[in-house]
């Protein structure tokens, strides 16, 4: 604020009241030549249109979880923090594309942690289950074994992972599985372990697609 020109970031703009917006409105209708402002938001269709045909917008996308990996594993070794790929690949795939939520989640294992950083101790610290395990509970859904499914299911639970995430697992696992199904092997998450890979590859030769969308739908 205090160089020639003046830069004001404004996060989350969408949170701004109607009457803040108003105001904001008669510096944006006839801005100073030395004044720029930064708004950002994750509810575009929050800010009032009179708002947004005033700025230059920029949507910014997601990164992908390769990206976000080798973003991870180059900070933890200026960090001086031993983690593992699974450890690396799991906190990418929790940060959901976001750069900041993910950094979030490498600074949280990093706290915790007593020597190296595993795929084993990220799960602990999300309520996250081994994907292999979810893909075991998915087949036996499958075959239709009640039973066995929800004692698969209290086994998660009991070593820590969340129903809820279990249940986003699962409808991930149909999606790749469906990918499988209908592309080819090639079009599987190249970020999937050589076991993951094979598991999907096998359920795709089993089950045709109608069983995996009402799953999709399901889940």
């Amino acid at each position: 604020v205090a160089s020639r020109m003046k830069v004001y970031i404004i996060d989350e703009v969408h949170m701004l009241s109607k009457a803040a917006f108003n105001g904001l409105l008669k510096t944006l209708e006839e801005p100073p030549e030395h004044v720029r402002f930064i708004f950002a938001t994750t509810e575009i269709r929050k800010v009032p249109v009179t708002v947004l045909s005033r700025c230059q917008r920029f949507d910014l996308r997601r990164v992908d979880v390769a990206e976000l990996s080798a973003h991870f594993a180059k900070i933890a070794e200026l960090e001086d923090a031993k983690i593992d790929d699974d450890a690396l690949m799991l906190i990418a795939r929790a940060a959901e594309g976001s750069v900041r939520d993910g950094l979030s989640i490498l600074d949280q294992a990093i706290a915790h942690a007593s020597g190296t950083i595993t795929g084993s101790d990220v799960r602990a610290m999300l309520g996250l289950a081994d994907r292999n395990r979810v893909f075991d509970l998915l087949e036996t859904v499958f075959t239709g074994d009640a039973g066995k499914a929800l004692q698969g299911l209290r086994e998660l639970y009991q070593d820590g992972a969340e129903p809820v995430h279990v249940l986003g697992e699962l409808a991930e696992c149909v999606h790749v599985i469906t990918r499988v199904a209908t592309a080819g092997k090639e079009a599987a998450d190249p970020t999937l372990s050589e076991a993951e890979r094979g598991h999907a590859e096998r359920m795709a030769e089993k089950l045709d697609l109608g069983s995996l969308a009402r799953a999709w739908q399901v889940l």
